[in-house]
């Protein structure tokens, strides 16, 4: 099977560009078959994915971070539509700096092992999860957390997931709260939040596990919400969300809930991002689903 590779060498701020050679050299030392396509701006690989997609990929390889995977996984929702069940395979190169959707699922982050899954490994549908127009398939988050996307963008001389962890705590310093009216399957909130936070998948941001027990493959989407009032309080909270048991949970005001579909209001506006890209600055109304089994990933036999 032809690889369409959508390569985004602006992945880890950059540093994905200098590693096209030997990306190139493992493929062809492989012996797989490819069709190269490179981003040149940010929201490109889109475009490029559901091109691939319109010319009859099957195959579709996302080479960059865990933004370059759901900018991919856009392009693909955008060529078929979220209905359609003949969905290509998605093939994963980890080159971000978190990598996080790659290491939920167990694939290797050095190339030449990730190159050897994309040409034998196996594929197992996994759950494609909605927000407003916009797919995902690890992780998205109103409030607290788009808050410290937003940051971490914004720092430029610290690099990998020690930006993540700087981002929080600027964020943390600064502390803000929503007012939210919350329905999902069987249930409902109205009240205070920090952070609302949506997971396929339990890890992102490299080191955090707010919805430890997600899983990509159930059916379901999986959802924390929480009020935290106090700023040294969100401090033992983001500490504790570090521990993938999830002790983070303990806090009586943070709940873990897995549902099919979560609707959200919120005031004031709140940013959003899905998969690490910011979508929205300032928005009051989204409306969360799953999509089961609707993308087949390519996987080793030891992931998930």
């Amino acid at each position: 099977m032809e690889a369409w590779i959508v390569f985004n060498p602006s992945s880890n701020r950059g540093r994905a560009a200098r590693r096209e050679r030997q990306l190139r050299t493992a493929l062809e030392r492989a012996g797989i078959p490819y069709r190269w396509m490179t981003s040149q701006s940010r929201g490109e690989p889109i475009a490029l994915a559901r091109e691939a997609v319109r010319q009859g990929a099957r195959l579709v390889v996302a080479a960059g971070g865990d933004g370059t995977v759901g900018e991919v996984v856009n392009g693909i929702a955008q060529a078929l539509g979220f209905q359609a069940e003949a969905w290509p395979t998605l093939g994963i190169l980890p080159l971000g700096s978190a990598n996080d959707l790659a290491a939920n699922l167990g694939l290797p982050r050095s190339l030449d092992q990730a190159v050897r899954v994309l040409k034998g490994g196996i594929d197992r549908p996994m759950d494609v999860l909605q927000v407003n127009q916009w797919a995902f398939v690890n992780n998205a988050a109103l409030g607290m957390e788009p808050r410290v996307t937003l940051t971490e963008k914004r720092i430029r001389r610290v690099h990998g997931i020690l930006r993540y962890v700087l981002a929080a705590f600027w964020v943390l310093a600064r502390p803000q709260h929503w007012r939210v009216r919350m329905t999902w399957d069987d249930g409902a909130y109205e009240g205070p939040v920090t952070l609302i936070s949506v997971g396929n998948w339990p890890r992102t941001g490299g080191v955090f596990y707010p919805t430890p027990h997600a899983n990509g493959f159930d059916g379901r989407l999986t959802f924390l919400y929480g009020y935290v009032p106090s700023p040294v309080e969100v401090l033992r909270l983001l500490w504790k969300a570090m521990h993938p048991e999830g002790r983070h949970l303990a806090y009586p005001l943070a709940h873990e809930v897995h549902a099919t579909r979560l609707e959200v209001t919120c005031d004031p506006p709140s940013p959003m991002h899905a998969d690490g890209e910011i979508r929205t600055e300032a928005g009051t109304r989204f409306r969360f689903r799953t999509w089961p089994a609707r993308l087949p990933v390519r996987l080793s036999e030891a992931a998930p």
